[in-house]
């Protein structure tokens, strides 16, 4: 039975320590701007890279560098050929990615919930082991 305490305890550690990696780790969060703003950034060639979120419908997110190094982000429409058109025009460096695949970026906000979860499970099996005595 001590064996299965220093397990959980360990693992709650585990737990903790991956969290504040995560957190401690974090880039800064770009600055929201318009797309009109986005359009106007790209026309004048202040945007170096762009990464497109794409969905299965509806309105994309975009996060972008500009060239005093400060990353920005917006949303394009759901049809942005010709914002496509225009970064390629620009020669910016655009790279489209599947949201499908964006899963992996909620893991570090969800891991206080897993943390609550796992010392929930924890006081609750210690409280049915002191209840069978």
């Amino acid at each position: 039975m001590r064996v299965s305490k220093n397990v959980v305890f360990v693992a709650v550690l585990i737990c903790v320590g991956l969290a504040f990696l995560a957190v401690s780790q974090q880039v800064h969060v770009p600055v929201k701007a318009t797309y009109s703003e986005f359009l106007q950034q790209v026309q004048t060639g202040q945007v170096t890279k762009a990464v497109i979120v794409t969905g299965e419908s509806g309105p994309n997110p975009i996060t972008y560098n500009l060239k005093d190094g400060t990353r920005e982000s917006t949303v394009l429409p759901a049809d942005y050929r010709d914002v496509l058109a225009t970064l390629q025009q620009k020669m910016v460096n655009v790279e489209i990615r599947d949201a499908a695949s964006q899963w992996l970026h909620m893991l570090p906000n969800a891991m206080p919930f897993f943390i609550l979860l796992a010392f929930w499970l924890f006081m609750m099996r210690r409280m049915r082991q002191h209840g069978a005595r």
